[in-house]
Protein backbone atom coordinates (compact mmCIF):
# COMPACT_ATOMS: atom_id res chain seq x y z
CA UNK A 1 0.00 0.00 0.00
CA UNK A 2 2.93 2.43 1.40
CA UNK A 3 4.91 1.47 -2.21
CA UNK A 4 1.89 2.14 -4.24
CA UNK A 5 1.05 5.78 -2.63
CA UNK A 6 4.91 6.56 -3.06
CA UNK A 7 4.50 5.57 -6.75
CA UNK A 8 1.52 7.67 -7.00
CA UNK A 9 2.80 10.96 -5.63
CA UNK A 10 6.10 10.24 -7.89
CA UNK A 11 3.68 10.58 -10.59
CA UNK A 12 1.71 13.21 -9.39
CA UNK A 13 5.23 15.40 -9.00
CA UNK A 14 6.74 14.55 -12.10
CA UNK A 15 3.15 15.35 -13.91
CA UNK A 16 3.10 19.07 -11.89
CA UNK A 17 7.46 19.63 -13.31
CA UNK A 18 6.56 19.12 -16.41
CA UNK A 19 3.24 21.80 -16.43
CA UNK A 20 5.99 24.14 -14.72
CA UNK A 21 8.52 22.99 -16.90
CA UNK A 22 6.22 23.86 -20.38
CA UNK A 23 4.74 26.97 -18.58
CA UNK A 24 8.24 28.16 -17.87
CA UNK A 25 9.48 27.81 -21.63
CA UNK A 26 6.55 29.40 -23.35
CA UNK A 27 6.31 32.60 -20.74
CA UNK A 28 10.12 33.51 -21.97
CA UNK A 29 10.41 35.86 -24.46
CA UNK A 30 12.02 35.72 -28.35
CA UNK A 31 14.75 37.93 -27.20
CA UNK A 32 16.09 36.33 -24.27
CA UNK A 33 15.70 32.98 -25.15
CA UNK A 34 17.47 32.94 -28.47
CA UNK A 35 20.61 32.05 -26.70
CA UNK A 36 22.99 32.67 -29.93
CA UNK A 37 25.92 33.21 -27.83
CA UNK A 38 26.42 29.27 -27.52
CA UNK A 39 27.47 29.33 -31.45
CA UNK A 40 29.90 31.29 -30.81
CA UNK A 41 31.57 29.69 -27.23
CA UNK A 42 34.89 29.52 -29.31
CA UNK A 43 35.55 33.44 -29.29
CA UNK A 44 37.25 34.14 -25.81
CA UNK A 45 35.27 37.37 -25.81
CA UNK A 46 32.28 35.60 -25.85
CA UNK A 47 33.07 32.69 -23.54
CA UNK A 48 34.44 35.48 -21.30
CA UNK A 49 31.55 37.49 -21.18
CA UNK A 50 29.27 34.48 -20.64
CA UNK A 51 31.34 33.92 -17.32
CA UNK A 52 31.81 37.18 -16.25
CA UNK A 53 29.50 39.76 -17.39
CA UNK A 54 29.91 42.98 -18.35
CA UNK A 55 33.76 44.61 -18.13
CA UNK A 56 35.83 47.59 -19.22
CA UNK A 57 37.41 44.71 -21.46
CA UNK A 58 33.86 43.70 -23.16
CA UNK A 59 33.06 47.41 -23.60
CA UNK A 60 36.38 47.86 -25.69
CA UNK A 61 35.84 45.01 -27.55
CA UNK A 62 32.37 46.02 -28.67
CA UNK A 63 33.64 49.55 -29.60
CA UNK A 64 35.96 48.47 -31.96
CA UNK A 65 34.50 48.84 -35.60
CA UNK A 66 37.32 45.92 -36.75
CA UNK A 67 35.58 43.46 -34.62
CA UNK A 68 32.36 41.21 -36.23
CA UNK A 69 29.24 42.27 -35.67
CA UNK A 70 27.71 39.01 -35.29
CA UNK A 71 31.09 38.31 -32.82
CA UNK A 72 29.48 41.64 -31.04
CA UNK A 73 26.08 40.02 -31.18
CA UNK A 74 27.20 36.97 -29.10
CA UNK A 75 29.03 39.02 -26.93
CA UNK A 76 26.22 41.16 -26.27
CA UNK A 77 23.96 37.77 -25.74
CA UNK A 78 26.13 35.93 -23.38
CA UNK A 79 26.19 39.00 -21.16
CA UNK A 80 22.80 38.91 -20.30
CA UNK A 81 22.97 34.96 -20.26
CA UNK A 82 22.14 34.69 -16.40
CA UNK A 83 18.90 32.79 -16.00
CA UNK A 84 18.12 35.43 -13.35
CA UNK A 85 16.21 38.09 -15.79
CA UNK A 86 15.49 41.49 -14.54
CA UNK A 87 15.52 45.16 -15.88
CA UNK A 88 19.58 46.82 -15.79
CA UNK A 89 21.45 49.62 -16.99
CA UNK A 90 24.35 47.87 -18.79
CA UNK A 91 23.25 50.43 -21.89
CA UNK A 92 24.59 53.57 -19.97
CA UNK A 93 27.41 51.48 -17.86
CA UNK A 94 28.62 51.05 -21.73
CA UNK A 95 28.73 54.56 -23.18
CA UNK A 96 29.70 55.99 -20.08
CA UNK A 97 32.89 53.68 -20.27
CA UNK A 98 32.91 54.28 -24.71
CA UNK A 99 31.86 57.65 -24.47
CA UNK A 100 32.28 59.07 -21.18
CA UNK A 101 28.56 59.93 -21.41
CA UNK A 102 25.24 58.30 -20.80
CA UNK A 103 23.54 57.05 -23.76
CA UNK A 104 20.71 59.55 -23.78
CA UNK A 105 23.43 62.21 -24.34
CA UNK A 106 24.75 60.83 -27.41
CA UNK A 107 23.93 62.28 -31.20
CA UNK A 108 22.63 59.51 -33.17
CA UNK A 109 23.89 61.15 -36.66
CA UNK A 110 27.03 60.70 -35.63
CA UNK A 111 27.25 57.04 -34.53
CA UNK A 112 28.25 53.86 -37.36
CA UNK A 113 25.89 51.70 -37.78
CA UNK A 114 28.03 48.96 -35.65
CA UNK A 115 27.52 51.26 -32.95
CA UNK A 116 23.94 51.99 -33.03
CA UNK A 117 23.53 47.94 -32.78
CA UNK A 118 25.69 47.66 -29.87
CA UNK A 119 23.91 50.42 -27.95
CA UNK A 120 20.46 49.47 -29.43
CA UNK A 121 20.66 45.49 -28.50
CA UNK A 122 21.74 46.18 -25.16
CA UNK A 123 19.05 48.63 -24.56
CA UNK A 124 16.89 45.94 -25.51
CA UNK A 125 17.98 43.74 -22.99
CA UNK A 126 17.98 45.79 -19.91
CA UNK A 127 14.36 46.06 -20.43
CA UNK A 128 13.30 43.13 -22.46
CA UNK A 129 9.85 43.10 -21.18
CA UNK A 130 8.93 46.45 -22.67
CA UNK A 131 11.89 47.28 -25.35
CA UNK A 132 12.60 50.49 -27.12
CA UNK A 133 13.49 49.17 -30.51
CA UNK A 134 14.17 52.29 -32.15
CA UNK A 135 17.75 52.48 -31.76
CA UNK A 136 18.04 48.72 -33.78
CA UNK A 137 15.58 50.17 -35.94
CA UNK A 138 18.22 53.11 -36.72
CA UNK A 139 20.87 49.72 -36.59
CA UNK A 140 18.85 48.34 -39.32
CA UNK A 141 18.80 51.71 -41.69
CA UNK A 142 22.30 52.25 -41.32
CA UNK A 143 23.28 47.99 -41.73
CA UNK A 144 20.73 47.09 -44.46
CA UNK A 145 22.53 44.22 -45.95
CA UNK A 146 23.18 42.80 -42.41
CA UNK A 147 21.58 39.95 -41.74
CA UNK A 148 22.87 40.25 -38.11
CA UNK A 149 21.17 43.02 -37.47
CA UNK A 150 17.83 42.04 -39.43
CA UNK A 151 17.47 39.34 -37.24
CA UNK A 152 18.39 40.79 -33.84
CA UNK A 153 15.95 43.43 -34.72
CA UNK A 154 12.64 41.16 -36.04
CA UNK A 155 13.23 39.24 -32.40
CA UNK A 156 13.26 42.86 -30.48
CA UNK A 157 10.06 43.90 -32.46
CA UNK A 158 8.45 40.54 -30.89
CA UNK A 159 8.96 41.32 -27.75
CA UNK A 160 6.53 43.39 -25.48
CA UNK A 161 3.36 41.72 -25.59
CA UNK A 162 1.47 38.16 -26.57
CA UNK A 163 0.78 39.66 -29.66
CA UNK A 164 4.18 40.45 -30.25
CA UNK A 165 5.23 37.29 -29.90
CA UNK A 166 2.51 36.01 -32.17
CA UNK A 167 3.99 37.76 -35.29
CA UNK A 168 8.16 37.06 -34.30
CA UNK A 169 7.53 33.61 -36.48
CA UNK A 170 6.62 36.09 -39.75
CA UNK A 171 9.01 38.92 -38.66
CA UNK A 172 11.44 35.93 -39.06
CA UNK A 173 10.40 34.33 -41.87
CA UNK A 174 10.89 37.70 -44.03
CA UNK A 175 14.03 38.28 -42.71
CA UNK A 176 15.70 34.96 -43.78
CA UNK A 177 13.26 34.82 -47.25
CA UNK A 178 15.12 38.71 -47.83
CA UNK A 179 17.66 38.17 -50.82
CA UNK A 180 19.13 41.47 -49.81
CA UNK A 181 21.19 40.50 -46.64
CA UNK A 182 24.87 39.01 -46.67
CA UNK A 183 24.58 36.35 -43.83
CA UNK A 184 27.28 37.72 -41.47
CA UNK A 185 26.18 35.26 -38.84
CA UNK A 186 26.85 31.84 -38.07
CA UNK A 187 24.64 29.36 -39.63
CA UNK A 188 24.46 27.76 -35.99
CA UNK A 189 22.93 31.12 -34.57
CA UNK A 190 20.54 30.67 -36.85
CA UNK A 191 19.36 27.33 -36.12
CA UNK A 192 18.97 28.61 -32.19
CA UNK A 193 16.43 31.61 -33.67
CA UNK A 194 14.58 29.39 -36.23
CA UNK A 195 14.13 26.61 -33.32
CA UNK A 196 12.73 28.79 -30.86
CA UNK A 197 10.75 30.97 -32.95
CA UNK A 198 8.87 27.85 -34.81
CA UNK A 199 6.87 27.50 -31.74
CA UNK A 200 4.93 30.10 -32.75
CA UNK A 201 4.46 29.01 -36.38
CA UNK A 202 1.02 29.25 -37.65
CA UNK A 203 -0.83 27.55 -39.52
CA UNK A 204 -2.71 30.63 -41.62
CA UNK A 205 1.11 30.97 -42.86
CA UNK A 206 1.87 35.24 -42.75
CA UNK A 207 1.07 38.63 -44.48
CA UNK A 208 3.05 40.99 -46.31
CA UNK A 209 4.09 43.58 -43.68
CA UNK A 210 1.30 46.63 -44.82
CA UNK A 211 -1.68 43.94 -44.61
CA UNK A 212 -0.38 42.50 -41.34
CA UNK A 213 -0.18 46.28 -39.93
CA UNK A 214 -3.42 46.81 -41.31
CA UNK A 215 -5.14 43.58 -40.19
CA UNK A 216 -3.68 44.75 -36.72
CA UNK A 217 -4.29 48.26 -36.28
CA UNK A 218 -6.82 51.34 -35.79
CA UNK A 219 -6.00 53.92 -38.42
CA UNK A 220 -7.15 57.57 -38.57
CA UNK A 221 -6.53 60.91 -39.79
CA UNK A 222 -6.82 64.38 -37.65
CA UNK A 223 -10.49 66.03 -39.01
CA UNK A 224 -11.45 63.46 -41.60
CA UNK A 225 -13.98 60.92 -40.76
CA UNK A 226 -12.65 58.02 -42.05
CA UNK A 227 -10.93 55.02 -40.25
CA UNK A 228 -9.31 52.12 -41.43
CA UNK A 229 -10.14 49.83 -38.16
CA UNK A 230 -7.96 45.79 -38.30
CA UNK A 231 -8.31 45.90 -42.88
CA UNK A 232 -11.51 47.36 -42.85
CA UNK A 233 -12.73 50.76 -44.13
CA UNK A 234 -15.28 52.66 -41.28
CA UNK A 235 -16.49 55.59 -40.86
CA UNK A 236 -16.16 57.10 -37.38
CA UNK A 237 -19.92 57.86 -36.65
CA UNK A 238 -22.07 56.90 -39.98
CA UNK A 239 -24.93 59.59 -38.36
CA UNK A 240 -22.36 62.33 -38.52
CA UNK A 241 -20.10 62.90 -40.64
CA UNK A 242 -18.41 65.47 -38.59
CA UNK A 243 -17.35 64.01 -35.79
CA UNK A 244 -13.35 63.05 -36.56
CA UNK A 245 -10.54 63.07 -34.24
CA UNK A 246 -8.89 66.33 -33.70
CA UNK A 247 -6.10 68.44 -31.90
CA UNK A 248 -6.82 71.11 -29.19
CA UNK A 249 -3.76 72.60 -27.89
CA UNK A 250 -1.27 70.01 -29.26
CA UNK A 251 -3.20 67.25 -28.22
CA UNK A 252 -4.53 65.08 -30.86
CA UNK A 253 -8.22 64.06 -29.10
CA UNK A 254 -10.17 60.70 -30.49
CA UNK A 255 -13.80 59.61 -30.30
CA UNK A 256 -13.88 57.37 -26.96
CA UNK A 257 -16.88 55.20 -28.49
CA UNK A 258 -15.46 54.07 -31.47
CA UNK A 259 -12.19 53.16 -30.17
CA UNK A 260 -13.76 51.18 -27.61
CA UNK A 261 -16.44 49.62 -29.73
CA UNK A 262 -13.48 49.27 -32.15
CA UNK A 263 -11.21 47.06 -29.70
CA UNK A 264 -14.69 45.18 -28.89
CA UNK A 265 -14.84 47.09 -25.28
CA UNK A 266 -17.85 47.18 -23.57
CA UNK A 267 -19.61 50.96 -23.30
CA UNK A 268 -21.81 52.02 -20.86
CA UNK A 269 -22.86 55.60 -20.31
CA UNK A 270 -24.58 57.05 -17.02
CA UNK A 271 -26.69 60.27 -18.14
CA UNK A 272 -26.77 61.06 -14.18
CA UNK A 273 -23.27 61.13 -13.56
CA UNK A 274 -21.79 62.33 -16.61
CA UNK A 275 -19.94 58.85 -17.13
CA UNK A 276 -18.67 56.63 -19.83
CA UNK A 277 -17.42 53.21 -18.44
CA UNK A 278 -15.09 51.43 -20.53
CA UNK A 279 -14.59 47.41 -19.94
CA UNK A 280 -11.73 45.32 -21.86
CA UNK A 281 -9.61 42.65 -21.20
CA UNK A 282 -6.52 44.83 -22.11
CA UNK A 283 -7.19 46.94 -18.98
CA UNK A 284 -4.79 44.62 -16.57
CA UNK A 285 -4.33 47.34 -13.92
CA UNK A 286 -7.69 48.99 -13.53
CA UNK A 287 -10.28 47.86 -11.31
CA UNK A 288 -12.66 44.73 -12.59
CA UNK A 289 -10.80 46.16 -15.91
CA UNK A 290 -12.72 48.70 -16.42
CA UNK A 291 -12.11 52.88 -17.03
CA UNK A 292 -13.92 55.36 -16.50
CA UNK A 293 -14.33 59.02 -17.69
CA UNK A 294 -16.20 61.62 -16.33
CA UNK A 295 -17.22 64.95 -18.12
CA UNK A 296 -16.09 66.77 -15.02
CA UNK A 297 -12.55 65.09 -15.87
CA UNK A 298 -10.91 68.13 -17.90
CA UNK A 299 -9.02 65.22 -20.29
CA UNK A 300 -13.07 64.40 -21.36
CA UNK A 301 -14.59 66.82 -24.15
CA UNK A 302 -18.07 66.64 -25.86
CA UNK A 303 -17.73 68.04 -29.52
CA UNK A 304 -20.76 67.31 -31.99
CA UNK A 305 -22.55 65.52 -29.54
CA UNK A 306 -20.35 62.51 -29.09
CA UNK A 307 -17.42 61.80 -26.04
CA UNK A 308 -13.67 62.70 -26.89
CA UNK A 309 -10.49 61.44 -25.37
CA UNK A 310 -6.78 62.50 -25.36
CA UNK A 311 -5.08 60.37 -27.68
CA UNK A 312 -2.96 58.92 -24.60
CA UNK A 313 -5.96 59.18 -22.18
CA UNK A 314 -7.40 56.01 -24.54
CA UNK A 315 -4.17 54.33 -25.35
CA UNK A 316 -1.94 54.11 -22.33
CA UNK A 317 -4.59 52.13 -20.32
CA UNK A 318 -5.44 49.78 -23.15
CA UNK A 319 -1.56 49.45 -23.75
CA UNK A 320 -1.74 50.14 -27.17
CA UNK A 321 1.20 50.86 -29.29
CA UNK A 322 0.75 55.13 -30.74
CA UNK A 323 2.30 55.82 -33.95
CA UNK A 324 1.49 59.56 -34.60
CA UNK A 325 2.87 61.66 -37.39
CA UNK A 326 1.61 64.37 -39.39
CA UNK A 327 -2.31 64.18 -38.80
CA UNK A 328 -1.72 60.44 -39.44
CA UNK A 329 -2.94 58.22 -35.81
CA UNK A 330 -1.92 54.08 -35.80
CA UNK A 331 -3.57 52.62 -33.03
CA UNK A 332 -1.95 48.73 -32.68
CA UNK A 333 -1.22 46.19 -30.26
CA UNK A 334 1.60 44.11 -31.19
CA UNK A 335 3.65 46.46 -33.73
CA UNK A 336 5.64 49.34 -33.45
CA UNK A 337 6.28 51.95 -35.73
CA UNK A 338 8.66 54.72 -35.25
CA UNK A 339 8.08 57.90 -36.83
CA UNK A 340 11.56 58.64 -37.04
CA UNK A 341 12.48 55.34 -39.01
CA UNK A 342 12.12 55.52 -42.71
CA UNK A 343 10.64 51.84 -43.11
CA UNK A 344 8.41 52.69 -40.39
CA UNK A 345 7.07 55.73 -41.62
CA UNK A 346 6.95 53.67 -45.40
CA UNK A 347 4.71 51.14 -43.69
CA UNK A 348 2.34 54.22 -41.75
CA UNK A 349 2.08 55.89 -45.27
CA UNK A 350 0.21 53.09 -46.82
CA UNK A 351 -2.07 53.41 -43.97
CA UNK A 352 -2.99 56.85 -44.29
CA UNK A 353 -3.36 56.10 -48.27
CA UNK A 354 -6.06 53.58 -47.52
CA UNK A 355 -7.67 55.80 -45.11
CA UNK A 356 -7.68 58.62 -48.19
CA UNK A 357 -9.06 56.23 -50.88
CA UNK A 358 -11.89 55.72 -49.28
CA UNK A 359 -13.32 59.42 -49.27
Amino acid sequence: MKRNLAVLLSFILFLVSMNIGEKKAFADSPITSTTIYRAYLDIDMVAEAHRLGFSPEIAQFLSSEKNPIDHKAAVINAIYSSSQWDDRDIMNQYAKAVYGKPASSLNVKTLRGDELFVLGYLKVLDHYLEPDTYWLGLAAESLPNSMTVALVNSLARSQGSSEAMDLSYCYLERVLADKSLVQDIRQEAIAIITDYIDLYKKDEGCQDAVTELMNHSIGLIVNQPQALVFGRHQTVDPSNSKVASYVKKGTSYVPLVFISHALGAAVNYDKKREEITIEHEYLEDAPSHKLVFSLKDSEYEVRNGRAFVPLRAIAEPLRLNVYYSKGLIILSKGIVLHPQLAYDQQLANEIRGAIEDYK
